[in-house]
């Protein structure tokens, strides 16, 4: 692959596909939200791996850079097939796919339909499917509404979920910005202020968001887990509460011969609240055959 440091485009179908290649090392792809929130986060917070991987960033269509296509087109099934169209242009044999939230959805979707084209799967605060982010929430909201820490986002989320709050303009980002200390262990930490400068400098469309949560349904794989035998790692904040330790249990249970790490004093986005023992645990976990 190719290092352009001002990434590149590709044409998959009728739709123009941003990607960018960077580091050294044996090929790693981060699967980012399929949802709108693009790979630029990924691509400023997942940088220590650059000095042992060859990393491929993408923004699935109608997010980030990517442009927009059709509303039928942005789904799961479409970003599998970009992903493998990436593959063959890169002339990619096997490589490790590394999937975050929604992204992790979409990675056990790859794993799938394209079990030969991966030689490690790592899952990081992975969503399993449909109902089960929904029974998390119902779960945790109520909780996080009485610690002070984060009740005032807890309240805005739960709000906003039972349809009094709307949200104005084209981009999701105020929201995520409102409810951004649920996402983390410590809500003041240095994790939510990278996270907020994010969300507020970069467009998250709204339309991108709803086309691809209506489509989601579409895509389960809790029943198919069985299936996947490429070697796993799941890993999973004990404080995630949109993707919680229940669901990565699910996915380990699903998964055979699969390894799932807890992190205790992370929320949804371990790698920033506990740096050095997630690129430590996922470095080891990519070294082994």
């Amino acid at each position: 692959m190719t290092v352009n440091p001002r990434g590149n485009t590709l044409r998959v179908g009728d739709m123009e596909v941003w990607y960018k290649v960077t580091g050294s090392g044996p090929p790693l792809v981060v699967q980012s939200p399929g949802w709108g929130f693009g790979s630029a986060f990924y691509q400023q917070t997942l940088n220590p791996l650059e000095g042992h991987f060859t990393l491929l960033y993408y923004d699935t269509p109608g997010s980030g850079q990517s442009a927009a296509p059709r509303q039928e087109d942005i789904q799961v099934g479409t970003f599998v097939e970009v992903l493998e169209a990436l593959r063959h242009h890169l002339h990619l044999e096997a490589f490790a796919l590394l999937g975050h939230s929604h992204g992790g959805f979409i990675a056990m979707n790859y794993a799938l339909k394209y079990p030969q084209s991966l030689s490690h799967l790592v899952l990081v605060g992975a969503q399993l499917g449909v109902e089960e982010p929904e029974q998390d929430l119902e779960r945790t909201l109520p909780t996080l509404a009485q610690d002070p820490r984060f009740a005032e986002a807890a309240q805005v989320f739960m709000y906003w979920r039972q349809g009094k709050i709307q949200l104005s303009g084209a981009s999701l980002g105020v929201g995520l910005d409102m409810i951004a200390p649920l996402y983390f262990f410590d809500p003041v930490g240095d994790g939510v202020t990278v996270y907020r400068e994010y969300v507020r400098s970069h467009p998250i469309p709204l339309s991108t968001f709803v086309a691809a949560g209506a489509s989601d349904k579409r895509f389960l794989v809790r029943e198919k887990l069985g299936s996947i035998s490429v070697p796993t790692l799941i890993i999973e904040g004990r404080h995630d509460f949109i993707c919680s330790p229940v669901q990565a249990q699910a996915i380990q249970e699903g998964i055979r011969g699969s390894r799932l790490v807890i992190f205790e004093r992370s929320g949804h986005y371990p790698w920033l609240e506990e740096p050095e023992v997630f690129f430590t645990t996922l470095t080891d976990f990519l070294a082994k055959a």
